[in-house]
């Protein structure tokens, strides 16, 4: 097996953690059971690593006091740590890290200047693909390596990406250009050309870039993109960012409308764009393009939401609910798929490419498979806005 630089720094923390457990237990266990209260109040503060960080060890120094070392993006860990291990009597050394380390850069807000950039898990281009982030989104950047950042996307979704896809602002930028006159794209894709005769590709774009708008004449609006670039795009195609996220309110028929508009475009294991999506990533830009900020994954979106009793021949389904598919082991669920009621017994969903299949056995377009792993339905229109939705005009980061 090969290893990046991120795997061999994985694979050192793994054993310098493991000598320092041993190095710290003074009489029988007692290392281990201090690191074990860490590790129960970090998961209790962070308990899914694709939105938060948690990674904290003990050590001991040369003259046997424990210290606590390591990094997390939850600041509540801190005061949770300190008073348990004061309770208990134990002093330590406080060596956490928290990310973004806004002392010693500056720079720790960014926005995204491809029209899509890729999300992987690791630092390493033959990473898995795990997300994406449309042109203009505003993210934090929690650290760097080599040429990658660590960002975190305003969905709360962790990953990295190219240094050169992210323009790094200070707050006082990051500032500057959510109050400057902005426009979103609502085509489903398009060009930013150099001129209004639609000569010299600057770039292409998607449905939910975020672009701020220089001047508009003759049908056309000049646009400047995160990174100083300019050029043109058709009026029509763009709609004033503060007008469109505060006229929108979620309702069942444009959530239906705009999950058609993406029928065809083809499914990409971690695409979040109307050029390629998966299941979760459809969702999430169905719903973010009716101006609401869904959590990535599938399995996080189930978690979020109005619960819809099933039981009765899915009659209490309405449009724009979310079907949650998978299987169950040992008497759990599973949640591995992610689809949009229509109506009429029919879902649209990203497999292999954005369809639509029904509930009901007796159609043509009818899954039976797919109807076996059917788990839940969540209601997101009308639901309360909150940690897992989050309407954009309420998001800090916009």
């Amino acid at each position: 097996m090969k290893l990046t630089d991120y795997n061999r720094i994985q694979l050192f923390a793994f054993f310098l953690t493991a000598s320092l457990l041993y190095i710290a237990g003074c009489k029988g266990n007692e290392g281990k059971k201090l690191q074990d209260t860490i590790d129960s109040i970090s998961v209790a503060h962070v308990s899914d690593s694709r939105i938060g960080i948690c990674n904290l060890i003990i050590s001991t120094s040369a003259d046997r006091k424990i210290i606590i070392s390591g990094e997390t993006t939850d600041p509540s860990v801190r005061d949770d740590l300190f008073n348990t291990l004061d309770k208990e009597g134990i002093k330590f050394i406080d060596s956490i890290l928290f990310l973004p380390d806004t002392i010693s850069n500056k720079l720790f807000q960014g926005l995204v200047t491809l029209s899509v950039t890729n999300l992987r898990k690791e630092p390493d281009h033959a990473s898995e693909l795990v997300s994406q982030a449309r042109l203009g989104t505003p993210v934090t950047i929690l650290k760097s390596e080599g040429a990658w950042l660590l960002i975190q996307t305003p969905d709360k979704y962790i990953a990295w990406t190219e240094g050169s896809s992210v323009t790094k602002m200070t707050t006082t930028e990051i500032k500057a250009w959510n109050r400057s006159e902005r426009v979103i794209y609502l085509e489903n894709t398009g060009w930013i050309f150099a001129s209004r005769g639609n000569e010299g590709v600057i770039s292409d774009v998607v449905a939910g870039s975020i672009l701020q708008n220089a001047g508009e004449s003759g049908g056309f609006v000049k646009v400047a993109l995160p990174d100083g670039r300019t050029g043109y795009l058709p009026s029509g195609s763009l709609m004033d960012f503060t007008n469109w996220k505060y006229a929108q309110s979620v309702n069942t028929d444009d959530i239906c409308i705009r999950a058609a508009s993406m029928l065809g475009i083809p499914y990409l294991w971690g695409g979040t764009s109307t050029k390629g999506a998966d299941c979760s990533g459809y969702v999430q830009t169905v719903y973010f393009l009716n101006g609401y900020i869904l959590q990535r994954d599938a399995s996080l979106q189930a978690l979020h939401g109005e619960s819809i009793d099933l039981s009765d021949n899915f009659k209490n389904l309405l449009p724009g609910d979310l079907l949650f598919f998978g299987p169950t082991r040992n008497g759990k669920p599973r949640v591995t798929h992610v689809g949009i009621y229509k109506g009429s017994m029919e879902y649209i969903h990203s497999s292999g490419m954005v369809n639509i299949n029904s509930l009901d056995s007796s159609k043509a377009n009818f899954s039976g498979p797919r109807l076996k792993l059917l788990l839940m339905a969540k209601r997101i229109v009308g639901a309360s806005t909150g940690e897992g939705i989050v309407a954009v005009k309420d998001h800090p980061l916009y």
